[in-house]
């Protein structure tokens, strides 16, 4: 459901609200992704690995339209560029830092490391 409301208030932001509106949209993504680790601590589970490349899925989809996007509008470069960027890497430092405090600094860098994880 707050995707939906992220949605609407990138809508907004873009067509006339501004870069308050677009970090809202990245406030509201970030705090969907809390509710997330939240109830997942209070269950003891992790992030599934369909969750996990969902969400990967989801980001690189993201970072590929607004780059796309801003080669091909003006008006995105002018007005837009800043917020978005800003609010991708907001994203990904959220992420990690997720990691580094869920998993323990060793831990997070063990979740990147897939060839040891998949030696026969």
């Amino acid at each position: 459901p707050l995707v939906l409301v992220a949605a609407a208030v990138f809508h907004y932001g873009f067509s006339a609200g501004g870069w308050p509106f677009i970090a809202a949209g990245f406030g509201v993504l970030i705090a969907a992704f809390a509710g997330h680790v939240i109830i997942n601590v209070m269950l003891g589970t992790l992030f599934t690995p369909r969750e996990v490349a969902l969400g990967l899925i989801v980001y690189c989809a993201g970072l590929l339209a607004f780059g796309l996007a801003t080669l091909a509008s003006p008006a995105l470069r002018a007005g837009g560029a800043l917020p978005v960027s800003l609010g991708f890497l907001g994203t990904a430092a959220v992420v990690i830092a997720t990691m580094v405090l869920w998993l323990g600094l060793r831990g997070a860098f063990d979740s990147f490391d897939v060839i040891r994880r998949f030696k026969p």
